[in-house]
Order: structure tokens, then sequence, then C-alpha cells
């Protein structure tokens, strides 16, 4: 109860026992014990603070579209970027606070004629996650638009910048774990509305042709191994349509698992480890998840 005190009186806006199931993409996972939604850089700040003085377990969420969350939930603080969203535009840069969704940044980016972003067209996260996955695709990343981030230390503290090149961006990932994104600076370039629009296009249709987008999902749920696509690689292991419950691996897509019907985290999980164990046997390659998997299995 003492903890739920000094949490209201930071947010004012703390909800207990949530089911993640409503915040993830996989739409599956327990309950969190506390859940809240900062409004601006001090409220996190202060929530940061409060989790590494108490011992408290932390779980940053954007969208959720990249987590799989155990049944069991999470026993600790999560905190959602839902209420960071504010945007803005300063000649070519766009300056977005972490919850901003990627396709605000996109409707935003061609309202003012800003070229650069369309590769992001379809992905369903935050701006602050796109930083954390380094999203994109197999030629083009988050990463190479990136001017700068301002953050905070994942204990709490001051805020501070890190410029692009400070940054270790590598293929799907950012080496940012230790820190709380709060704001980013994308670097963009003049460019023709109608242009803009018709790449987002057609950078939307690829999706719907290539994605299972029909069912909930986390996206990609692998990392591409070197030379290999790992999607290639599930389907030449005959495990495209294979199901645990609820939970397939996409027919359309191997590297999708999806929840046709009120799966389970631990169904997702099962999957998991029967496509790592099948492409280590058949091609003795230890396939890395690109999703992030939290709690109890």
């Amino acid at each position: 109860m003492e903890i739920r005190k000094k949490l209201d009186e930071i947010c004012g806006m703390v909800e207990e026992n949530v089911p993640l199931s409503s915040l993830t993409g996989f739409r599956t996972g327990g309950p969190a014990r506390y859940l809240l939604s900062p409004r601006d850089i001090c409220e996190a700040n202060k929530i940061l603070s409060l989790s590494a003085g108490t011992g408290i377990p932390l779980l940053v969420i954007g969208n959720g579209t990249n987590l799989l969350i155990s049944d069991e939930g999470f026993e600790g603080i999560v905190l959602t970027t839902k209420n960071l969203n504010h945007i803005c535009v300063e000649n070519q840069q766009v300056i977005c606070e972490s919850g901003v969704h990627l396709s605000t940044l996109l409707k935003t980016c061609l309202i003012s004629s800003l070229a650069g972003s369309e590769f992001l067209a379809g992905i369903p996260g935050t701006v602050g996650g796109a930083v954390i996955s380094n999203a994109g695709l197999k030629t083009v990343w988050f990463s190479e638009i990136i001017k700068e981030l301002e953050v905070l230390p994942i204990g709490g503290g001051k805020s501070y910048i890190l410029s692009r090149r400070e940054i270790d961006f590598r293929y799907r990932s950012s080496g940012l774990e230790n820190v709380f994104i709060y704001r980013v600076s994308i670097q963009l370039q003049k460019g023709e509305s109608e242009k803009i629009r018709k790449e987002i296009n057609r950078h939307m249709e690829k999706r719907l042709l290539s994605q299972p987008l029909e069912y909930p999902s986390a996206g990609s749920v692998f990392k591409n191994p070197p030379g290999h696509f790992a999607g290639e690689l599930i389907e030449k292991c005959g495990l495209k349509g294979l199901c645990k419950g609820g939970a397939c691996i996409s027919e359309k897509h191997a590297n999708f698992i999806v929840n046709k019907s009120e799966a389970t985290s631990a169904e997702i999980y099962s999957l998991i480890n029967i496509v790592k164990e099948k492409v280590k046997r058949v091609y003795n390659i230890n396939l890395e998840t690109e999703i992030k998997i939290v709690g109890k299995f």
C-alpha cells in the first residue's frame, strides 16, 4: 500500500492488476501489478527513481508490438509511454516524444513534405520502440534518420543528449537497455508530398501482401541470421502452419507466429522453442529472437 501511495503521488493515474494482453501485439500476457502512464519527463523520472530505490521491477511498454509477456504477468511497475505523444516539426527535423506512433510520424512527415521515413509504413510500433529495436527493412534502418535522443538513466536522474554517433546501433539492436528514451530528433529532407504518399503506399501494400496482418502477432519473431532469412529456414523445416493451441506459425510468412484463437503466451513460447530446436538440428543455426520475452515461462 505504501508503494501504491507513492505512485499515486507521482502520477495520479495508477491501475492495478491490469491484463497486459490488452497492451501487446500478441494479445496475450497476465496482469501488471501496477500500470502507469506518465504525462511528462518529470513524472517518468520519478517513476524510474522509485523503481530503482525500492527494487520493484520495471517494464517500459510503447505499443507492445515486440513483446511476449508471461501468462503470470509482471509483478512490478509497467510504465506505458502512451501519454508521451507530443510531436513537432522544426525546419527539416521532426521531434517526437517516445510514445508517438510511427503512423503519426508518417502523417506529420507527409503534411510537412518531409521525405526519408517512408520505409516505416506499416510498422505498428512507437518511436521509442523503433529506436530500441532499430526498426526497419532489410536494407534501411531507423538509426539512419536519427539525429539525437534525449534520455533518462534507467535508475532516474538528470536527462542528457545522445547523438547518433554515440549510440551502438546494430541489426535490430541499439544497446540502449540502460536508459529511458524520452525524446527523439529525426533528420529528414524536403520532398514532394505526392511522391512521399506514393512511397508510403508502396511499403504498405508490400506488407499487406507478405505479412499475416489479419491476426494478432508481434511481427517477425526471429532475427535473420547472417547470410540467411529466418522465415525461409523455418519454412524449409516444414513448420509453416504448425499450431500449439491457438498459436500458429503463419502460413503466409513463417517468421510470424499468430494468435488465431485465444492463444496463451505459453503456447507461443512453445512454438518458439520448437522452431529453435528444429532449425538448429537441420541447419546447425541458432536462431535469436527479435521479440523481447518477459516473465516466467
